[in-house]
């Protein structure tokens, strides 16, 4: 399951991946402003958000992916070599693991 999903006024996709089988999920590159869409679609699926993670680092990302972690209680994760602060800093190689990926 992946579904990728516009925010027309910066331009920005994110991107849900769940494991269907284990039904856990991370969302790629959220923006604040569609966190309510976000988490309505996570629920409708029956999804459980591990990860909400940042290819990089803009303000509508970071602040998207904390009202995420406040709102379902899933762990923040950005390149360490962003600057940014997140519950997980990744460096080059790391993985992320979620249900049986």
């Amino acid at each position: 399951l992946a579904p990728q999903l516009f925010e027309a006024s910066s331009s920005s996709y994110t991107y849900v991946l769940a494991d269907v089988g284990t039904r856990d999920a991370i969302i790629i590159d959220p923006v604040l402003e569609m966190v309510p869409r976000d988490t309505r679609l996570l629920r409708e699926l029956g999804l459980s958000l591990r990860y909400a993670v940042n290819t990089h680092c803009h303000a509508d990302h970071v602040t998207g992916s904390g009202a995420l972690r406040a709102a379902l209680g899933c762990r923040s994760a950005i390149s360490r070599e962003s600057g940014a602060s997140a519950d997980v800093l990744l460096n080059d190689g790391d993985e992320l693991h979620f249900g049986a990926f």
